[in-house]
């Protein structure tokens, strides 16, 4: 393949980004608030759930225990945005040098980002998905079916299944 370090270095940049999102998934996400009450001070995980403001009392000894994983999180968050950046300047060489390479790199930063939901989201996108394709009358094939059964359920990777399909119906080079 022509141009295969920066494929290399893009594919390995994607991977490093799912794990540190995955990673940051794991951690609390907010802010730490001391209130004193009664001339004592409490401490309140502070973060916006659903466009609200959602404070939730942190037991003394858990203090530390949560500054942790607030700064973990800013850390990881950090290294996102320089994985981000590099991606960035990855895409723009490339999509000057090569046009099909750039849109191999396009869809694999997608599928990526598909790999990198929560379960949760997973199910969510799934259903959402599901729903849209019976209102338009297209079912997905049973194998199709079978393979985001698998990725909802973290068992198997978004892109073998996307590229599988693409390259059914000669859309891609298998």
């Amino acid at each position: 393949m022509k141009y295969k370090e920066l494929y290399s270095e893009y594919t390995s940049l994607l991977s490093e980004r799912s794990k540190y999102i995955e990673k940051s998934n794991t951690l609390k996400k907010g802010y730490i608030s001391i209130k004193t009450i009664s001339g004592k001070q409490y401490a309140y995980l502070q973060r916006k759930i659903d466009g609200k403001i959602n404070s939730e009392y942190i037991k003394a000894d858990m203090v530390p225990h949560i500054k942790s994983e607030l700064h973990q999180r800013y850390e990881i968050k950090n290294k996102i945005n320089r994985i981000d950046d590099r991606l960035a300047r990855l895409e723009t060489a490339v999509k000057g040098l090569d046009n099909s390479l750039y849109r191999k790199f396009i869809i694999l930063k997608r599928c990526s980002e598909m790999d990198s939901m929560p379960m949760e989201m997973r199910r969510k996108t799934l259903d959402f998905s599901s729903a849209m394709t019976a209102l338009e009358g297209i079912p997905a094939s049973e194998e199709t079916e079978i393979a985001l059964s698998l990725w909802t359920a973290g068992q198997h990777s978004f892109i073998d299944s996307y590229l599988q399909t693409l390259a059914k119906f000669n859309l891609i080079e298998a």
